[in-house]
């Protein structure tokens, strides 16, 4: 993926639909603000307003003193927090707040990579001065990316996890919106979460499945720096590189082809491991469904750590009848004891793959 750019200016206007935390006040419409259109090389193309637009363009005073942002030609507007000492900022930092760095922002931007390919996809980015009293934190709606400033300065590695986080949030809201059930369906069959009552919108931040969608892209799509934790919020779900199918699902809803994998979870495999928790060793055991051809496989049965690295093989090697169990006793490849923890493991093979989880617990 290119790192290059065309940049232009143009008046912007758009409308959005109102979202919580947004004042409606019956005042003229803001006038359209001069804002920076960017194409990046990815093909996503970029509306900018940078503090210094939404402070001289965008921010007003409202009849109670506290300073607002009007959101471009609408009536619709958010309250600002300008001072730090303000109650609702709990973590008072250094005493300022810190706008993420533009340049950061647009590394960031340009850094997703949905396997090569171009997406026809435009956001609207704001790069906040001042955080909103709510959501006092980045937030996405529609095509919209809120940043909200740190307490601290914000480093190139926390604005990269953000920025593309929440560009995932708008990659869903375009590509696989609410209405969807089809592709909802799919995606939560993927990722092993359908009809589970621990993933709902009403559940806990990685625990809802927009979240988790929206994490699956980051660490999926987004550059190096945006992976920089090694791992997705919620430790409890399989690594998305880890799950068969995602990657291409998750990329054909922008119409991205990808070849070589399937779009499904119907793999013709099952895997489980017993007894799980376990201490100190545990029997995997892979089981070939009706649909799996008949006659000798291959299959590769590997252990990985929360972070998607390879803690040990422990099978590689032909199958001829419909089932096949190994044991791990909780060490790596050198034969030394691993911690305590989530493990996952995933045999590949031939005719499909599977993926699990266990918890080690010495």
């Amino acid at each position: 993926m290119g790192t290059s750019f065309l940049k232009f200016n143009r008046l912007q206007g758009l409308a959005a639909a109102c979202i919580a935390g947004i004042l409606l006040l019956p005042a003229a419409a803001a006038p359209a603000a001069q804002a920076e259109l960017l194409i990046l090389g990815n093909g996503v193309t970029v509306t900018l307003y940078t503090p210094e637009i939404i402070i001289t363009e965008l921010a007003e005073r409202g009849y109670d003193g506290a300073l607002y942002m009007r959101l471009p030609g609408e009536l619709l507007r958010y309250r600002l927090v300008e001072d730090i000492g303000d109650d609702v900022i709990v973590n008072k930092g250094d005493g300022s707040f810190h706008p993420i760095e533009t340049a950061f922002v647009l590394q960031a931007l340009e850094a997703i990579d949905v396997v090569g390919g171009m997406l026809d996809h435009a956001v609207e980015v704001y790069i906040l001065p001042y955080p909103r009293y709510y959501p006092l934190t980045s937030s996405a709606s529609g095509n919209r990316i809120f940043l909200s400033p740190g307490v601290f300065e914000v480093n190139r590695y926390v604005a990269a996890y953000t920025v593309t986080h929440e560009f995932g949030h708008t990659y869903q809201y375009h590509f696989m919106p609410d209405e969807d059930a089809e592709s909802w369906y799919q995606y939560l069959t993927l990722r092993g979460i359908y009809q589970d009552p621990a993933f709902t919108s009403a559940a806990e931040h990685m625990f809802r499945p927009k979240e988790v969608f929206a994490e699956d892209f980051r660490y999926l799509f987004g550059g190096d720096e945006a992976r920089y934790t090694g791992t997705i919020e919620n430790a409890e779900l399989v690594p998305p590189t880890l799950v068969p199918g995602l990657e291409s699902f998750m990329a054909t809803l922008a119409g991205v082809a990808v070849e070589g994998e399937a779009l499904s979870g119907m793999v013709p495999l099952a895997l489980a491991n017993y007894p799980n928790p376990f201490n100190p060793a545990t029997v995997i055991t892979l089981t070939f469904g009706a649909a799996a051809a008949e006659g000798e496989r291959h299959v590769d049965i590997k252990v990985y750590g929360v972070d998607g690295r390879l803690v040990k093989t422990l099978y590689s090697g032909a199958v001829s009848g419909d089932q096949l169990s190994i044991a791990w006793n909780g060490t790596d490849g050198r034969g030394a004891p691993v911690t305590s923890g989530v493990y996952f493991y995933r045999a590949v093979s031939n005719v499909g793959t599977a993926t699990g989880k266990m918890l080690l617990m010495r």
